[in-house]
């Protein structure tokens, strides 16, 4: 017995119900940001960690260098604020089809952290053997002098990596302990990057990512390239081949130094400019896809021994090559961001019904009858999904759905007659009463004097996040209630405000 509760209690963690967004997002507003915190922390020991260097007088920090380090930082903290929305839409995407999701719990952190620890160490890996994944690890490299700062050159476009860590997404942990996993990996590989602190006990230098580790990592010579993958722990690359102990001090940078030290530009993006160069010049589709694919060194060594003493091609082919690369992306885009047909939901009792663009789902609201027949005087009015992303599932909505994006307030004035406004936009009233014609409720809204029947509201979405989109205009299709003329009213917010 003792065994089967054990096993009960531990599928009991299993099987958690599927994020709403907008449950997602309280969730997100309540859980610490810890690169956040971290920052203040960050500048103090980077400033004194330069300052020490000037008073004992190492030569740690240049001007160019530690200009290129802050620029390229600042650009990598945007990026990461522009697509944070995105990238956890994505968890959430990957969190809501699997089966087996992992209850919102700290105890799964430390999973959760040791399988991202493990992700971590290959994405590194390839990243150094694969040259279209080394062109966005490059710049952490392209430094000639090892300190903290050196932690803030991570690429504009390192996310492409993200494809390294679906397998700890698929293993069901909740999106914000995903979340969490990954700052503090990535706080950790912070204090990493300095040559302030010496060797550490042995234990920990051998299990542990540790300064002296990493500066073997950094370092160009023959026995420290492609060493010392890991992140937090050393155990990945004790078991893959990949460790190495610090003996001499490493001499830091690329095999081949950039001239330009301090252009944020040029940091991040030099390596796609010789990729592009070394296609331009490539002999057949074998060539083109070894200097997209090779390994660096590889790429090296091939380049060197080949002199090449081909004429540059006919920028017209590579202009042709770019054109139907460009055309394929184009029509990719299409597909991708085709939105279908919504058809016309039907219901005996629906008042009007909701859809939005981008979306492929439907809100239809209809009368709140009880059994028999009665009109709920305190809630009126009901809301409910049509998931066609579902096959066309019914749902209800959530109540955080109901609070703040789907959800009416309603407010009786007097015998069947009520005011009913969308949380959404409060600003326009409506009103639910029977129509003179046949006595049935209807939904109108009041202008000019006029009823207008409303039959439908479409709403624009243009950019902004899944969390804070930004809406364009709220069309509303209406019916004179008098002549029966189709009518249309928009609300342009941007215009409005």
């Amino acid at each position: 017995m003792a065994g089967q509760s054990f096993w009960q209690a531990l599928g009991a963690n299993f099987g958690a119900e599927k994020l709403a967004p907008g449950e997602l997002y309280l969730l997100q507003s309540n859980t610490p940001n810890l690169i956040t915190y971290a920052l203040p922390f960050v500048a103090v020991l980077t400033i004194l960690e330069f300052v020490l260097s000037k008073i004992m007088k190492h030569q740690d920090y240049t001007y160019q260098e530690l200009k290129g380090s802050l620029w390229v930082g600042l650009g990598n903290l945007l990026v990461n604020l522009l697509l944070k929305s995105s990238l956890l839409l994505v968890a959430v995407w990957c969190y809501n089809l699997l089966p087996w999701r992992i209850v919102f719990s700290w105890w799964s952190l430390i999973p959760c952290f040791v399988i991202y620890d493990f992700c971590s160490y290959w994405s590194h890996r390839i990243s150094h053997f694969n040259r279209f994944f080394w062109a966005s690890h490059v710049v952490h490299h392209s430094a000639e002098h090892y300190n903290l700062t050196v932690a803030f050159r991570q690429s504009w476009v390192q996310h492409i990596k993200i494809v390294f860590f679906f397998p700890v997404a698929l293993c069901g942990f909740h999106p914000l302990v995903f979340l969490v996993a990954s700052q503090m990996s990535t706080l950790y590989q912070f204090w990493v990057h300095t040559e302030t602190i010496d060797k550490l006990h042995p234990f920990i230098e051998k299990y542990f990512g540790t300064p002296s580790n990493h500066r073997v990592h950094h370092g160009s010579q023959e026995k420290y390239i492609d060493k010392n993958f890991g992140a937090t722990l050393m155990i990945w690359d004790h078991i893959f081949g990949s460790f190495q102990y610090e003996e001499e001090k490493p001499k830091y940078g690329l095999t081949a130094p950039l001239d330009n030290k301090e252009n944020p530009l040029v940091l991040n993006f030099h390596e796609y400019r010789a990729i592009v160069k070394d296609i331009k010049q490539s002999d057949g589709l074998r060539e083109i896809l070894f200097f997209l694919f090779a390994s660096p060194a590889k790429v090296y060594r091939y380049k060197a021994a080949v002199k090449r003493n081909k004429k540059e091609k006919s920028s017209v082919v590579f202009i042709l090559k770019i054109a139907v690369l460009g055309l394929l992306l184009i029509m990719l885009g299409q597909l991708l961001s085709a939105q279908p047909l919504l058809p016309v939901p039907k219901s005996e009792n629906m008042l009007f019904f909701l859809q939005r663009r981008p979306d492929s789902n439907t809100v239809v609201y209809q009368l709140n009858l009880a059994k028999d027949g009665m009109l709920n005087a305190k809630y009126p009015v009901t809301a409910w999904w049509i998931r066609y992303e579902e096959n066309g599932q019914v749902k209800e909505l959530s109540a955080v759905g109901r609070q703040f994006a789907y959800g009416v307030q309603c407010k009786q004035l007097e015998n069947e007659v009520f005011e009913v406004r969308l949380v959404a936009y409060p600003k326009l009233p409506m009103y639910l009463q029977k129509s003179s014609a046949d006595q049935h409720y209807r939904l109108y809204i009041k202008e000019d004097g006029k009823n207008l029947l409303l039959k439908r509201v479409f709403v624009k979405v243009d950019g902004g996040s899944f969390y804070f989109p930004k809406v364009h205009y709220i069309d509303l299709f209406t019916l004179d209630s008098e002549n029966g003329a189709e009518m249309l009213k928009r609300i342009d917010l941007l215009l409005n405000g």
